[in-house]
């Protein structure tokens, strides 16, 4: 009690001089191709350094303490929990096995805990619970979640992956369906929700997976020379056969940093293709035929290069059928498995004018593809010799589709959209009827008819049609004092697609605006607009930020103010440059987990893999374009900052703490005005994709109190 009060005086003495703590500062000096630059907080680099925790712990204690004393924040917590409360529970992944059943997981709000299930048929009112992760290593008292599970081929067995703390990399059991039973060995050194996933050989014992020797998020040889490497029930968990890694395949080109995956296994035909992937859209992909992948040494051939701009693909008999960009136009194609020609393919579907092809799924009676608009627009297409047109069950901004099981002509469809939530349909062409498919409940989240979403394109600094999405309230007065919540990401070629969050929709319940923008760096409008915001291109990116916020100001949407954006991870760049760029245009800033100091991420563990995506300090002019990009040498001294709250994990995978540390440090030290910087440490979190309920809620209440409060909302305050 003494401590909590000790805090909450400190901050009432320091809440708008932050300076008044200040990180550790040991500057170093470097020059890159006759450019100086100075790093002021290198040494906070070293989180080994108690000079360093103890700093790290007083930011964090400080913004807990902080955010927890804004009046407003658990109620709009007790809302978040309220909605999953008329749900009673949630249902995530689903695996179904012909004749067998559909094995789920399945959230219980009152346990706030995901275990593993398994009915005969969707229908079935009688379930089995199969596996609850609180089971997993008890005596350690630690959490631990299902981040990924997959079935053998039979029904037989499940690898269920489990991460604990926030990190990523998992640790990997196997399910006896028959003995009903745990089997004790325990795979260690995996990550198969990221890395190429499970893929069951033939004989329903043996399974491939990605090996990652290094798992010490800190050591330099973090998961570096990984490799695809088959594992057979009952044999020890160290013992696996390597059959796809730079160490046994030197004729495949790998590098240390790259990703050896699986990415295809055709039973039927005994083939396997391979990929060298990273963060990259394109890959180098190889291909072997085998009779028996357990025994024989796999001898790979190059199939296509990344230069071909594949990214999806199947096998249809003889042939390989493939998406690809030709021109800037995305057609599907097919050429000969035996003897491919990719630089003239046959063209099996023309591009469709502003609809990028994204994926494409193989049933027996042909295959179905899908289309995007501006990222935003989805369509859904089957092809059998010739294309037909197919309607929806709604209108969509995201589809996701694949087959039932691996013999099945039905597809899978997930429809979803900004405010209408994900339901799950099977379709087959010939019956033309989309049957809802859906262990998840109706429910009525918000009133969705009482909300508006502006598709539009507005001009970007340099003339080209740029995409954004506004969503609001019917009646929406534009008075210029409306309070935003403005995000966006623009990197990898990923793009923002609509996704129904009732979270997000209470802000606009609220009376707020839901802002995304569909920045270059992204790919809403295919390979161009991604290269029209990567490398030395990417400022493009945080212009195009720039230009939707002038947009909204300018059509009196909102003003400065008003305005908060938020990024995570490679989003971090562009929330980062966008506030170092123009201060000026943006009341608050939350950057969460966010590359802010690219300069020094390729030396990173995780930063060698993203040199293909960002660059490298090693050449000129991929120095400057990180320079560019690098928010945390851009922060200037005497500028009024944005307020900006800052997060990290110290289990983070993938940007590693100080990064965002760093940031903080030197915007608390620089920024001129009044407007508070925070930094938001979790000592046992990680980049937040394998985070706890309670976790992840608690984070959407610290955000959004945090914007309600710098946006001027009277209920969102600082307790006295």
């Amino acid at each position: 009690m003494i401590k909590k009060i000790s805090l909450v005086l400190l901050f009432s003495a320091m809440a708008f001089s932050q300076n008044t703590i200040k990180a550790p500062s040991q500057p170093v000096k470097e020059v890159f191709f006759g450019k100086e630059i100075i790093d002021e907080y290198r040494n906070l680099e070293n989180l080994n350094d108690s000079s360093v925790i103890n700093w790290l712990k007083t930011e964090a204690d400080l913004t807990k303490t902080t955010l927890a004393s804004i009046s407003g924040r658990k109620e709009f917590l007790n809302r978040l929990l309220k909605i999953d409360e008329n749900l009673d529970f949630t249902y995530g992944s689903y695996n179904e096995i012909e004749n067998i059943g559909v094995y789920y997981l399945k959230y219980s709000v009152k346990e706030k805990i995901t275990k593993l299930f398994f009915k005969e048929n969707y229908q079935s009112v009688d379930e089995v619970m199969l596996f609850d992760p609180s089971s997993f290593k008890q005596d350690t008292k630690k959490e631990y979640v299902i981040s990924y599970f997959s079935i053998s081929n039979d029904g037989s067995k499940i690898v269920i992956a489990l991460t604990e703390g926030g990190r990523e990399i998992a640790e990997i059991i196997i399910y006896d369906v028959i003995n009903k039973k745990i089997l004790p060995e325990i795979i260690t050194n995996a990550w198969p929700a990221e890395l190429g996933g499970i893929y069951w050989l033939k004989d329903n014992l043996s399974f491939i997976y990605v090996n990652i020797p290094n798992i010490d998020n800190k050591h330099p040889e973090f998961i570096k020379n990984t490799k695809s490497v088959i594992y057979k029930v009952g044999d020890s968990s160290n013992v696996y056969k390597d059959i796809f890694s730079k160490s046994n395949n030197p004729e495949c080109e790998i590098n240390s940093e790259d990703f050896p995956i699986i990415s295809y296994l055709d039973k039927s035909n005994n083939l396997i293709l391979g990929e060298v992937a990273g963060a990259t859209q394109y890959n180098d992909t190889y291909y072997s035929v085998v009779n028996d992948v357990k025994e024989e040494k796999l001898i790979w051939k190059k199939l296509f290069s990344k230069e071909d701009k594949i990214n999806r693909y199947i096998i249809d008999n003889d042939n390989f059928v493939y998406i690809s960009e030709i021109k800037g136009e995305s057609k599907i194609c097919k050429t000969l498995l035996n003897s491919p020609n990719f630089s003239n393919p046959i063209i099996i579907v023309e591009g469709f004018k502003n609809e990028i092809i994204n994926s494409i799924v193989k049933v027996k009676g042909g295959f179905y593809f899908t289309t995007l608009k501006n990222g935003i627009s989805a369509k859904l297409y089957f092809y059998n010799s010739k294309v037909n047109d197919i309607c929806l069950p709604f209108l969509s901004g995201k589809i996701i589709i694949s087959k039932s099981y691996e013999n099945s002509n039905e597809l899978v469809v997930f429809c979803s959209g900004w405010t209408k939530n994900r339901k799950r349909f099977k379709y087959n062409f010939e019956e033309n009827i989309f049957k809802e498919v859906d262990l998840n409940k109706e429910i009525s989240f918000a009133n969705t008819d009482d909300i508006i979403v502006e598709e539009i394109e507005i001009k970007t600094n340099d003339g080209l049609d740029l995409p954004l999405t506004i969503i609001h309230k019917k009646g929406l007065k534009k008075n210029s004092k409306n309070r935003v919540y403005m995000t966006g990401y623009g990197s990898y070629g990923t793009s923002i697609k609509p996704y129904f969050s009732p979270y997000s929709l209470l802000w606009v319940e609220d009376g707020g605006i839901l802002v995304y923008t569909h920045v270059r760096g992204g790919g809403e409008k295919g390979d161009a607009w991604h290269q029209g915001g990567y490398k030395e291109t990417k400022p493009n990116t945080w212009k195009d930020f720039i230009s939707s916020a002038e947009y909204l100001i300018e059509k009196k949407y909102t003003s400065p103010k008003y305005i908060g954006i938020t990024g995570e991870s490679a989003g971090g760049i562009l929330i980062g440059r966008a506030i170092t760029e123009r201060p000026d245009l943006f009341k608050a800033a939350v950057i969460d987990v966010g590359i802010l100091n690219p300069l020094r991420f390729e030396l990173t563990p995780n930063g060698q893999n993203n040199v293909k995506e960002f660059g490298t300090i090693k050449i000129e002019k991929e120095f400057n374009g990180l320079y560019e990009m690098d928010a945390y040498h851009h922060i200037k001294k005497g500028v009024n900052y944005p307020t900006t709250l800052v997060s990290t994990g110290m289990n983070d995978s993938r940007v590693i703490a100080w990064i965002p540390a760093k940031f903080a440090a030197k915007l608390k030290a620089y920024n001129s005005g009044k407007n508070p910087i925070f930094l938001s440490v979790d000592f046992n979190g990680g980049h937040g994709g394998n985070d706890s309920k309670d976790s992840i809620y608690s984070s959407l209440a610290d955000e959004f109190a945090f914007f309600y409060w710098q946006l001027g909302d009277n209920k969102y305050k600082i307790k006295k």
